[in-house]
């Protein structure tokens, strides 16, 4: 909360110059300082000062809603994934809010979720009546508006003629280092106020972290953990604060894990392949794949949906994590309109044991 902008909150545009001069973007910046320091800085009576102060400490103090008022609002602030089965397991959809992460392997499809996404949110918008705008932050420069146009073509028809207008709602950033992003989403709650956005897509979260900050010593670590940790904190605080959904891209990394140490040879017959005995005791190792960037950030996603390849033309999307939503994996394919979802898998066993793979913790 001390991390709103206070571009936001002051409405007097003399007080917004004055804070502005003297590099006041933050509450935290603010009320860091005594009243004195306040009055002398800005050059506010004691009243004015009094008065702002009051402002800003009401903006960091959570307001409580009754769960009612807070389902009304979730069922009226949900998108919709284009398939009904879906869209009930997740009550509505994606929620205004919260923290979507769609995690998998390179060329699984993570992008074109994104672009579907970006569609629905602009097309449901116009029939709906809330924010349709969205803003698309492009890590890996793998956004195409000829896609979104396909898209719209074969999968909704009838808002051809409207094309111009739905692509002029799509707001792409496109960072190429850390910095660059970070900046970015410094300044994104009033962009996304000015742009009156509904939905924030980050693709991907991870690209330029692995890229710039390699892992293995320990410094490089903690300089992971603490730059994920303050892009997560702004992008929930934007989430929350804007009452907008943010989707953002994951990628994978494999995980090792040592299984008690066996004796080689042994007539074991599901780690050894020998027939003979060598007495030697010997560590094996497992190996699965598991969304990146550890720990800090799988408690930062509200909802974590997987996807994954099953061995045919098409792929899955596997709830994995959700505050609403059991464990469950529905097949979908990427055609000319995007992704069409098929239905709910029925492989149980299956889906529930890879799920808990993912659940696992990290450091990639």
């Amino acid at each position: 909360m001390a991390m709103r902008r206070l571009a936001r909150l002051v409405e007097d545009q003399e007080l917004k110059e004055k804070l502005a001069r003297c590099n006041f973007k933050t509450v935290k910046d603010v009320l860091s300082l005594s009243p004195l320091q306040i009055m002398s800085t800005l050059q506010l009576s004691s009243e004015e000062c009094e008065a702002l102060l009051d402002r800003l400490y009401a903006s960091c103090v959570p307001k409580y809603q009754s769960a009612f008022t807070l389902s009304q609002e979730e069922e009226k602030f949900s998108l919709s994934l284009g398939s009904n089965q879906l869209d009930a397991m997740l009550h509505g959809g994606l929620h205004a809010g919260t923290v979507i992460e769609f995690a998998g392997p390179a060329g699984v499809g993570k992008t074109q979720w994104c672009l579907h996404t970006a569609v629905r949110a602009v097309l449901s918008g116009e029939s709906s009546g809330r924010n349709t705008s969205v803003i698309y932050i492009d890590t890996e420069t793998a956004f195409r508006a000829e896609r979104i146009v396909e898209i719209i073509c074969k999968r909704y028809p009838e808002s051809e003629p409207r094309i111009s207008e739905c692509l002029s709602k799509i707001f792409l950033y496109q960072p190429s280092t850390i910095s660059n992003l970070s900046q970015i989403l410094e300044t994104l709650e009033v962009t996304a106020v000015e742009k009156d956005a509904g939905l924030l897509i980050v693709d991907s979260i991870a690209s330029l972290a692995r890229k710039e900050i390699m892992a293995g010593s320990s410094q490089a670590n903690i300089a992971r953990v603490n730059q994920l940790a303050s892009w997560a904190a702004r992008l929930k605080s934007i989430a929350q604060q804007l009452n907008i959904c943010v989707v953002v891209t994951n990628q994978v990394t494999s995980r090792f894990s040592d299984k008690e140490p066996v004796i080689t040879g042994e007539a074991n017959e599901d780690e050894a392949e020998t027939s003979f005995s060598t007495g030697v005791k010997e560590n094996v190792y497992s190996t699965h794949i598991t969304p990146a960037l550890g720990n800090t950030w799988t408690h930062c996603v509200n909802t974590r949906l997987i996807l994954q390849y099953d061995g045919s033309n098409s792929r899955q999307l596997i709830i994995a994590k959700s505050p609403v939503a059991p464990f469950a994996a529905f097949s979908y394919i990427i055609g000319a309109g995007g992704i069409e979802i098929k239905g709910i898998e029925p492989r149980i066993v299956y889906f529930v044991s890879y799920c808990m793979r993912f659940l696992s913790f990290d450091l990639g």
